[in-house]
């Protein structure tokens, strides 16, 4: 990717780089890859807390869930 990016810079009065021109299809490119990086960090991330649930015993399956959450419900009816 970094081969292929033309190094436009901004120079100050001295003569110091202080920013950089990117052509927008570029631009796009490294925002589009950062995100995509972003989101695999965050998947990891994820998989890594769940894995620390399971083993803790901090989890519950998808049918404790909704009988849990069934039984909230009735309970709400009832103190209506």
């Amino acid at each position: 990717m970094t081969e292929l990016i033309k190094k436009k810079f901004v120079i100050d009065a001295n003569g110091k780089k202080t920013a950089v021109i990117l052509d927008l299809k570029i631009y796009e490119k490294l925002i589009d890859e950062i995100d995509e990086l972003n989101c695999a960090l965050g998947y990891d991330q994820a998989k890594k807390e769940n894995e620390l649930d399971l083993i803790s015993g901090n989890s519950i399956t998808l049918e404790e869930f909704i009988s849990k959450r069934k039984a909230r419900k009735i309970k709400r009816k009832i103190k209506a």
